[in-house]
């Protein structure tokens, strides 16, 4: 009680803030001190003076005596310290001290009523009433920025008040105590609402400081570490002026380049940038006498080659006359790198260094775009690799990994110069392959197949693998990218039902995956109309304390016949045929009304589909969903992926803004893999990054895996985004990724994904943390 009663006024503070807020406030007094102290002194004298010759006049000389002596101590004090600066913090010993001197005066002043009050005439006691009103208000006001000692001052001065009134027989003195009574709780009252107000004005303050430290320190590191210079030329592009890094650039003194032409100034080097010319372009610019941006040049400098990024402003006179440039440059060959890198990380596969899903993808665009244009057909091989279960469980994960790689390597060997290799999977590629008929596909497969079913020789042994190739060839099968894979992946079931290690094209006859399609289109609309599908739950835990804070809602689907039927086979029928809008809904409505019999703590992760995401209706479900179930909206999280945002239409902006404006939060699924962009993190807006399980998988055994990873994890955290880590199934993995500072974690590690009830069960089982890890 009485340590609440010491941080009086402090009840929303952090114990840092306390600190800095309880120095101002102490500071305030202090500053005011000498006056209070001069009231006092005043005040004491003028008592002598009223009771002089009165029966009390020795107990009021001596407490009197008393209040000036505490006065001019203070004062002497105060006159002392007086050049000392504010204090950044004070503990509560600075309180303790202010409610002793609180505590003391008002002491005093009360004994002082006691005292003299019942011997005293009506003109001692006006003065005694005004000087115990007086001071309380004075003191009250003046301890205002501590509310603690201003009470303790009202507090007393009411109790000497009370003693003294009541030895007062008249009902007059009776009045005088609940008028002061009411008195002093307006300024108790008023003394906590001054405190609240510098409460706010000094958070704001550190607030400000704060800001104004960090923009100092921003601009202090700009001015040592940019590579900005200003340059200026005139109309006839002259270097008229140019600050002192440009000169530094260049490695040239001032006098030697002012007043001569840019063109010759610029060390420009023969080789291009993006194929382009530099001095000629940057020729054609200046001639163009309109203002540029972000034109790139290619210089040589000591025998190193370096790129500039040049702006310019055109500067015309009034008459409309073209007076030369304005500009500035800067050296951007680390950031270009740095670009380049990210960029090959982005489209190729960290394990293999072959392309990945978005060079694919771009690629894929291109051939269409030429077919359309030219008429250049195209084929896609998709290759599977036979038995690469079997050699990763004998080898290990080291040793399937050194086979993707040799594998890689002799595929990058066989296919044409034009042709864009990918890994797609896990065992998986694609090739794209550029070709005048299906028989020059048939070569390349029949190549591919010869090669690899040779033994290859590994560190760790000699591996025999095989490889099953499904072909679709354009404009024969198709022209839509996405179609002529599902094409070819129909062609490479095929090979695979027919005895693996073979290849076969697309054609009319591979209905039996169609029939098969066309049953689970039937039996998902009956499903759905008789709730026949179920919810799992997997466990988000948080990787530092291991917690569980979040849950994804895994569809399920176990078919009388059909048996389970993987939602990655029903999934993509249910968004050809329109039934994903009713199961999304369903899953949307049943995950919030689980997840609010939970822990207020715990998430809910419900994945969108993008035909679900682009549906006009998402917004109200979304509404409706959380209203019934009375759910928080910051409890709902929604997952999207990167095949979504190639949606260029403003559809996709809006509907995203739309429901972040309602509370929840938005995850970005699987990325890194699909079609990563960093763009999407520029444009779009989002919560959280899911970090895709192919990056965590080879996570202890991949350096650029790591890289990849924790490159992620920072990028997320500098764009204030969350971020998780998919596919967790060893403990070192786990290990790593706490040490990146990775926020949560999914997995088998920390939990599979289970029925509600077993869910239930689990999160009673590890309510304050996850005690078993299943490494």
């Amino acid at each position: 009680m009485f340590d609440r009663f010491l941080r009086l006024g402090e009840g929303d503070q952090t114990a840092e803030e306390a600190d800095r807020i309880r120095a101002v406030r102490l500071s305030v007094v202090g500053t005011s001190t000498p006056w209070m102290m001069a009231a006092n002194l005043c005040n004491a004298i003028l008592t002598l003076f009223a009771f002089y010759g009165s029966p009390s006049a020795t107990e009021v000389y001596v407490i009197c005596g008393l209040i000036l002596a505490v006065a001019l101590y203070t004062s002497a004090s105060w006159w002392r310290h007086r050049r000392r600066g504010m204090r950044e913090r004070a503990s509560l010993r600075g309180t303790i001290r202010a409610i002793i001197y609180a505590a003391v005066l008002s002491s005093l002043w009360a004994a002082l009523d006691v005292a003299a009050y019942h011997s005293a005439d009506e003109t001692q006691r006006m003065v005694l009433i005004a000087l115990t009103v007086g001071m309380a208000g004075g003191g009250g006001f003046a301890l205002a920025t501590i509310p603690p000692a201003s009470v303790v001052f009202c507090g007393t001065m009411a109790v000497g008040a009370a003693l003294a009134l009541s030895r007062d027989p008249t009902v007059v003195g009776a009045y005088l105590f609940v008028l002061y009574l009411i008195f002093a709780a307006i300024i108790v009252r008023s003394s906590l609402a001054v405190c609240r107000s510098l409460t706010e004005r000094v958070r704001a303050k550190i607030a400000a400081d704060e800001q104004r430290d960090v923009i100092n320190l921003l601009l202090n590191d700009f001015e040592e570490n940019a590579a900005d210079w200003l340059w200026g030329v005139d109309r006839d592009f002259n270097l008229e002026h140019a600050s002192v890094r440009f000169y530094d650039q260049l490695q040239v003194p001032d006098s030697m380049v002012l007043g001569r032409p840019i063109t010759t100034i610029m060390p420009f080097s023969p080789v291009g940038v993006d194929g382009l010319d530099c001095r000629e372009n940057f020729i054609n610019s200046l001639l163009a006498r309109q203002s540029f941006r972000d034109q790139d040049i290619c210089v040589e400098l000591g025998g190193e080659l370096a790129i500039w990024s040049l702006t310019a402003k055109a500067i015309h006179d009034d008459a409309g006359n073209f007076m030369g440039y304005r500009g500035v440059g800067r050296d951007v060959t680390a950031s270009r790198e740095s670009r380049l890198r990210i960029e090959h990380m982005a489209r190729h596969d960290p394990l293999t260094e072959v392309g990945n899903r978005v060079l694919l993808s771009e690629d894929f665009e291109r051939a269409v775009s030429r077919y359309e244009r030219f008429g250049d057909p195209f084929s896609v091989l998709l290759l599977d690799l036979d038995r690469f279960k079997q050699i990763n469980d004998n080898f290990g994960h080291t040793g399937g990994d050194e086979l993707l790689r040799t594998v890689a390597s002799i595929l990058s060997q066989l296919r044409g110069e034009t042709d864009t290799l990918a890994r797609i999977g896990g065992d998986e590629f694609a090739i794209l392959h550029a070709t005048e008929d299906p028989q020059s596909a048939a070569i390349l497969a029949a190549r591919i197949i010869e090669k690899l079913q040779q033994p290859l020789t590994l560190r760790c042994g000699s591996a025999h693998v095989g490889v099953s190739i499904g072909i679709a060839c354009a404009p024969i099968d198709g022209i839509d990218p996405d179609q002529l894979m599902r094409n070819a992946d129909l062609a490479l079931y095929r090979a695979k039902t027919d005895g693996r290690n073979r290849y076969r094209f697309f054609d009319s006859s591979l209905d039996a995956a169609a029939r098969r399609r066309s049953m689970i289109e039937q039996e998902l609309a009956l499903a759905i109309a008789e709730e026949r599908l179920s919810i799992n739950y997997q466990p988000l835990v948080d990787a530092q304390t291991r917690r569980v804070v979040c849950a994804e809602a895994l569809l399920r689907w176990n078919h009388p016949t059909l048996g389970s039927v993987s939602p990655g086979e029903f999934i993509p029928i249910a968004e050809e045929s329109g039934q994903i809008g009713a199961i999304g809904s369903w899953v949307l409505r049943q995950a919030c009304k689980d997840a609010v019999r939970w822990p207020d703590h715990i998430r809910i992760a419900v994945n969108l589909s993008s035909r679900q995401f682009l549906s006009p209706g998402l917004l109200p479900l979304v509404e409706t969903a959380l209203k019934q179930n009375e759910l928080p909206a910051h409890r709902l999280e929604l997952e999207v992926t990167e095949s979504l945002l190639m949606e260029t239409t403003l559809g996709v902006e809006e509907t995203l803004v739309s429901l972040s404006r309602l509370g929840l939060r938005i995850a970005l699924d699987d990325f890194g893999t699909g079609f990563s962009s960093l763009s999407y993190l520029r444009r779009y807006r989002f919560d959280k990054l899911k970090i895709d399980q192919s990056f965590i998988s080879d996570l202890e055994t991949n350096s650029d895996s790591r890289a990849i990873v924790e490159s992620v994890i920072k990028l997320a955290r500098d764009l204030r985004m969350s971020v998780a880590a998919e596919g967790v199934e060893t403990k070192g993995q786990f290990d790593l990724l706490r040490q990146m500072t990775c926020g949560e974690i999914q997995g088998f590690l920390v939990g599979r994904p289970m029925p509600v009830d077993q869910f239930e069960d689990y999160l009673r089982q590890n309510s304050d943390s996850v005690q078993r890890l299943y490494a």
